[in-house]
């Protein structure tokens, strides 16, 4: 049944033209691309404008408290620098009165300050700013006691003493302050008493009010270091439970969405953790906002780019039919099976593929075209390994002294020096330098063919002695050199005497005469401030020169002869 049903559809094909399938292919094609395109658009889109909105809520937290730290940075600041200036020393232990005027002056600067006091070892305020508990103690509050013994930072309380005092905060509700306190000392390091300041709460709430001003749809809060609100609404429990807390203190900044009275709330924080040497108080800036209205924005773009896909979509199925001839199943089938023709090596052959009259005449042209291109390849497969043949001929003739094969001057300087600079600390490199002794009188006695036949004995005599990893190269004439890897003084010395011997007790069969000859060796070790295998190659030529001066036919081992000797 399935073969019958096939079978139709093809005859179908061969009967519609390549405009009529193609516009078919189109229209499913472009709906299913702007379809998918649309849709993860959309997705895309909001999710970048929800990790924004997350991102600005942390923002927004995170600048307040930093306001925060750098507020209480500066007036922690300018107590300690007023406790300790020694311009001044001399003033706490004279009239209260100027005191109280030095005190009075900086809360006029810094009207932050609620109360700024000093008082005596004994607790009893000496003066403080307008008078304010003047003669009283306080020598029970936790400021004083805490700040006999150094810096104090005191959490945000309500106040105590001076509740009757000071008028009522401009939001009505009751005084609160941080405390700030310094120990102040004599010249002599005597301590002379506290200098404690109350900083008004009020300054954070501004603070709070100028951040909820550019953010119209968030609230801001303000916790403390366990999560109580001192900023914002009057909740009967602390807002998070200690576990979220714990994990807010522990990230510093963040944000997570969670849920109050069913509605979900999209949540950044920041930790207000001090600045410079102020501690800081652990504060915890809390910026909210309801996941609707943040989300809303992100939902209506997703919106639009589906509206605007969907439009797209309705011109590019109008536009499938005038570019239907462009698209074509049966030829992406003759693609894919062209494509796997190199990666595949069972595929040799394009198939004969139907669908319409086109497509039937172009892949019969490329089947006879891949024969062609079959038998095209044979030829550049044989040219090409000629080639590599003929390269590799080259690259010998380059390197290698044609008279007796060995490595010539060029090659020989190559390999050595790549040695040389990858010798390790516990390796040896040698270098043999040797020559034919009295080789002249062999060229002018035997004549030139004699002497070619003399230079390939020995080159055959050095090489068949040289271990697996050594190298001999002629370096022209009559002079030989012996690349020698791993190798100490002994073995070195001990190699170049077996092949002086052998070289010595062998004869050179030229024509109906034997001709017998010797040769000279110089010999060095590489040294480790050798800059380059030249200064080796001297050394041992300068021995070789001692070698041939000394009688010749021997081995002279180079004593540390070098340029500048």
């Amino acid at each position: 049944m399935l073969k019958a049903l096939r079978d139709r559809l093809r005859r179908l094909q061969d009967r519609m033209s390549v405009a009529q399938q193609l516009s078919i292919v189109t229209a499913v094609v472009s709906l299913t691309g702007i379809a998918a395109l649309s849709l993860s658009s959309a997705g895309l889109s909001r999710q970048e404008m929800i990790r924004r909105i997350t991102s600005d809520m942390r923002d927004t937290a995170g600048t307040l408290a930093r306001q925060l730290d750098t507020d209480m940075f500066e007036r922690f600041t300018d107590v300690r620098q007023l406790a300790g200036m020694a311009a001044i020393a001399p003033l706490w232990e004279g009239d209260p009165a100027g005191v109280r005027a030095l005190l009075d002056q900086l809360q006029t600067n810094l009207p932050n300050y609620s109360w700024i006091g000093f008082a005596r070892p004994d607790g009893t305020v000496a003066a403080a700013t307008r008078g304010m508990l003047e003669g009283a103690s306080v020598a029970a509050r936790p400021w004083f006691a805490a700040g006999l013994k150094g810096a104090f930072v005191g959490d945000v309380h309500e106040a105590m003493l001076l509740a009757k005092l000071l008028e009522t905060a401009p939001s009505g509700e009751p005084m609160r302050f941080v405390d700030v306190a310094f120990p102040v000392y004599s010249a002599d390091r005597r301590l002379l008493g506290v200098l404690g300041a109350h900083l008004s709460f009020e300054w954070a709430e501004r603070l709070r009010q100028g951040a909820l001003g550019s953010h119209g749809d968030t609230d801001i809060w303000l916790l403390s270091q366990d999560g109580a609100i001192l900023l914002g609404p009057d909740l009967a429990a602390p807002p998070f439970p200690p576990a979220r807390v714990a994990e807010m203190r522990r990230a510093s900044s963040g944000a997570f969405e969670d849920t109050r009275d069913g509605t979900a709330i999209l949540t950044g924080f920041a930790v207000a953790d001090g600045e410079g040497d102020y501690p800081g108080l652990g504060w915890i800036v809390v910026a909210r906002q309801d996941s609707s209205v943040a989300f809303a924005i992100p939902t209506r773009v997703g919106a639009t780019i589906i509206a605007i896909g969907t439009g797209v979509l309705l011109v590019s199925l109008i536009l499938s039919v005038l570019v239907a001839r462009l698209i074509t199943r049966p030829l992406d089938a003759l693609t894919e099976a062209a494509g796997e023709i190199g990666r595949d090596p069972r595929v040799t052959m394009l198939p004969r593929l139907r669908g319409n009259l086109e497509v039937i005449q172009l892949s019969g042209a490329l089947r006879a075209l891949m024969r062609r291109l079959g038998s095209a390849e044979t030829r550049v497969v044989q040219t090409a390994q000629q080639y590599q043949e003929d390269l590799a001929a080259l690259r010998k003739l380059a390197d290698s002294d044609p008279l007796t094969g060995l490595m010539n001057r060029r090659s020989f300087r190559s390999v050595a020096d790549t040695a040389l600079r990858g010798t390790r600390s516990s390796d040896k490199l040698g270098i043999l330098m040797a020559d034919i002794d009295h080789f002249k009188v062999v060229n002018d006695t035997y004549g030139h063919a004699a002497g070619d036949a003399v230079i390939r004995h020995v080159g055959a005599c050095i090489g068949d002695a040289l271990r697996v990893q050594d190298r001999v190269a002629r370096f022209g004439g009559e002079e030989f050199v012996v690349l020698l890897l791993d190798i100490s003084e002994r073995d070195m010395l001990a190699l170049a005497e077996r092949i002086r011997t052998a070289i010595r007790s062998t004869s050179v069969a030229f024509e109906d005469r034997q001709i017998r000859v010797t040769v000279s060796f110089g010999a060095a070790l590489a040294r480790p401030d050798d800059r380059d295998v030249d200064a080796v190659i001297e050394r041992a030529d300068h021995a070789l020169y001692e070698a041939k001066a000394a009688g010749r036919d021997r081995v002279v081992l180079s004593t540390g002869f070098d340029r500048a000797a």
